[in-house]
């Protein structure tokens, strides 16, 4: 019979005291984030649950985190896939999950319309002790509503000077694409980005001309601005395409823009790669289950939320701690959706 985990077990594995690994699991504000990062790491490979129902009920707190998915559109068409709702939840809830694992914190979400001028009934009713804000579109004024409601918050998918942050590197992801395209071979580039207004999408776009600046052959680069539904794309590349133009490679801003430039692709019958080269951005679901599996910079989205998830445990604990902004560097998952157009 296998011995059952202890916290000396714990303590062990982690490097640390058990007095230690005792304050991670109250949620105590005396260990550092690092030090918890630890701990919580060897409970989790260990498999150690602790006994909550010896904890004294001495905390005025809920033990209730809550998830705000923002949004502009609260209902669209069951048949149009948009990868930031559909999968950037589910994703992120993922590394948040894990980092929960072996705590007593219960997780409450909520979908709330960013032209909303109040704030999302998870914060306004108390039920939570911190919220994790995702989704890169809001307006101005809804941090300082936030910040004024006195709520622990982190946001995740977009940085903001007065908010705990953790994001992906955006200009990094631009950056990447306009590199493997060039170094490929591609001459003519459209980028299929997401809406004007997201200055997400500004970062994208920027990296994607910093790749091309120093670039002395005849390289172009064309950018369209779509929403992030599937449908939305396959309109805007129908268009352009319409109108006579015939890129070499094509950049999808996001699985979801990818997505509807796959399903335009095949009902055209424009063969990929060997017609146009398709690289996208995000790595859900969508992108290895598709017709055709694309070359796509993944933006870490589970580990994006093991980060947020310390991160908002810590500011509840620990509320004058300094700001976190933590941005995640993207790798390139290469597969058969880009060809090698160099001349040898």
């Amino acid at each position: 019979m296998t011995n059952k985990i202890t916290i000396l077990d714990v303590a062990k594995e982690a490097g640390v005291s058990k007095s230690t690994v005792s304050l991670v699991i109250n949620n105590s504000s005396a260990v550092k984030l690092e030090t918890q990062y630890k701990v919580r790491d060897a409970i989790n490979k260990l498999g150690y649950v602790p006994n909550f129902a010896a904890r004294g009920l001495t905390t005025k707190r809920n033990h209730i985190l809550g998830i705000i998915f923002l949004t502009s559109d609260l209902v669209h068409s069951p048949d149009e896939f948009t990868s930031v709702p559909e999968t950037l939840l589910y994703d992120v809830n993922i590394g948040i999950d894990k980092t929960l694992r072996n705590t007593d914190y219960a997780l409450l979400s909520e979908r709330f319309s960013t032209n909303e001028k109040s704030l999302p009934d998870l914060i306004t009713s108390g039920r939570v002790d911190g919220v994790f804000i995702i989704g890169g579109l809001y307006q101005p004024d809804f941090i300082e509503r936030l910040k004024s409601s006195g709520m622990p918050a982190v946001l995740i998918g977009r940085e903001h000077k007065e908010i705990d942050s953790v994001s992906p590197d955006l200009t990094k992801v631009g950056f990447i694409a306009g590199k493997k395209l060039v170094h490929t071979g591609h001459k003519k580039i459209l980028f299929v980005n997401g809406p004007r207004s997201s200055n997400n999408s500004q970062k994208k776009l920027d990296g994607l001309q910093l790749a091309l600046k120093d670039v002395r052959t005849g390289v172009t680069a064309k950018t369209l601005y779509s929403g992030y539904s599937s449908l939305e794309a396959y309109q805007t590349i129908s268009e352009i395409w319409t109108n006579g133009y015939r890129p070499d490679a094509i950049f999808g801003g996001s699985d979801g823009i990818t997505a509807g430039i796959l399903q335009f692709a095949l009902q055209k019958g424009i063969r990929i790669p060997e017609d146009i080269s398709l690289i996208g951005y995000e790595r859900s679901v969508i992108s290895e289950h598709t017709a055709i599996p694309y070359t796509v910079i993944d933006s870490h989205k589970d580990i994006m939320g093991e980060i947020a998830c310390n991160a908002l445990l810590n500011r509840i604990h620990k509320p004058n701690s300094s700001l976190v902004h933590m941005q995640l560097e993207p790798t390139l998952i290469s597969r058969d959706s880009i060809i090698d157009r160099c001349v040898n």
